[in-house]
């Protein structure tokens, strides 16, 4: 993230290197958990009607789960509380704070999202980081408790949300009448999620690119109705995120190497046990409907998904600090200065392959080619960035996004 105490975006020199590998890192990590929602209609994402049930597939879901599912997300969102932190430290050519231009760069980013939603895909986090980027402008001046409390009231309000409808639905399933009647609604329900995703199937495989989009806008909708169930696990790591901005911890990680030891020991424990009981409920608990399922593998994504990005976030540490995988370490940064661009990359390569104005693969590749898949386009987007940084400063989108935020076009080549 951006660490330079001057105006103007930061390069070269002036960058962390652990930043950028962490989050060519991420960039890894979200692209498996996404391939298989590219390549699904939403409505079966969060139910339980998985499209690959054969052992394989199962068994491959079950890693994606355990090692990815809540992970990356976690990290990449972590990142950008750290650069929120970062980025106020800057002062503009007046002496003034950063806060104005980063609340412009907040909306630039938004108005990136909803093109990405509208033009390539329903499972965007764009608008979600810019929309509660203007939420964390809030907590600058907090103290590290205050902040850190409210991370922990963020993280845990799905888990909560989830647990008071699943005891509102046991209440009422307790009176017959209302139990017939809750019965029918979910009934109904199910049986119109089932006509939307055999629809989307159709769309998506074989459809024109304006019956895509309006698919598409449609299941969007519902993802904004489970705004309770996920989305504030992001505002939380926005914050520790911040958190770690404020103590230094990875400004000097040879200096800070002991309390990273600490940060795996304590959180390796938690990873294994948490989300096994994640990826032991994930096969079967229905995000549309409360049930006992459902809070166990909310327990495990909340508690699981940041203590296993804490463990890889030390892991890595350590490598650096040893020297170990330089090589690949530095092709992994060149990702990481480009992550917008990959990102957004990443969603055009996946829907030209999935899609019907692609190659309409739609709905017929399975987890374990999936991750192959991905390993492929991660591949080609190291070797891709590497030979652009080259030659330009910034992915093509950096720019973009840094010049409508400076309001000037920034130089893009070296």
């Amino acid at each position: 993230m951006e660490t330079n105490m001057t105006f103007g975006p930061v390069e070269g020199k002036n960058r962390v290197f652990i930043l950028d590998v962490l989050r060519g890192l991420a960039l890894l990590g979200i692209l498996m958990v996404n391939m298989p929602v590219f390549n699904t209609p939403f409505i079966l994402v969060i139910g339980e009607g998985r499209m690959w049930t054969d052992p394989l597939n199962k068994t491959a879901f079950w890693i994606l789960d355990y090692f990815f599912h809540g992970k990356f997300y976690a990290l990449f969102s972590f990142l950008f509380g750290m650069g929120f932190y970062f980025f106020l430290k800057k002062v503009d050519e007046a002496g003034k704070t950063m806060l104005t231009i980063f609340r412009r760069r907040l909306f630039v980013l938004l108005i990136i999202g909803v093109l990405h939603v509208v033009l390539l895909w329903y499972g965007d986090i764009l608008v979600v980081y810019a929309l509660f980027g203007f939420i964390l402008t809030w907590f600058r001046n907090k103290s590290d408790r205050t902040v850190l409390i409210w991370a922990g009231v963020f993280l845990l309000i799905p888990l909560v949300f989830t647990t008071l409808m699943l005891s509102v639905v046991n209440l009422a399933m307790s009176s017959p009448e209302a139990a017939s009647k809750l019965e029918q609604t979910f009934s109904g329900q199910q049986a119109y999620f089932d006509q939307l995703a055999e629809r989307a199937m159709v769309v998506y495989s074989t459809g024109s690119f304006s019956e895509i989009i309006s698919m598409r806008l449609t299941e969007y909708s519902y993802i904004w109705g489970g705004i309770l169930s996920f989305f504030p696990f992001v505002l939380a790591m926005f914050l520790v995120g911040m958190l770690f901005g404020r103590r230094g911890y990875l400004a000097d990680i040879k200096a800070n190497e002991g309390f990273f030891r600490k940060l795996f020991w304590i959180n390796l424990p938690l990873a294994i046990m948490f989300n096994y009981l994640l990826a032991t409920n994930a096969s079967v608990a229905q995000h549309a409907f409360p049930s006992g399922e459902l809070v166990l593998m909310m327990l495990g994504f909340a508690i699981g998904g940041p203590s296993m990005m804490f463990v890889y976030l030390s892991l890595v540490v350590f490598c650096l600090n040893r020297g170990y995988l330089q090589w690949l370490a530095s092709k992994i940064a060149g990702a990481g200065r480009m992550a917008l661009t990959n990102y957004l990359t990443q969603s055009i390569i996946c829907t030209t392959i999935y899609y019907g104005y692609g190659l309409g693969m739609y709905g017929r590749v399975g987890i374990v080619n999936g991750m192959l898949l991905t390993l492929a386009i991660y591949i080609v987007q190291l070797i891709w960035s590497h030979y652009w940084l080259q030659y330009f400063r910034f992915g093509p989108f950096e720019w973009a996004w840094r010049s409508l935020t400076y309001r000037r076009l920034q130089p893009l080549k070296k």
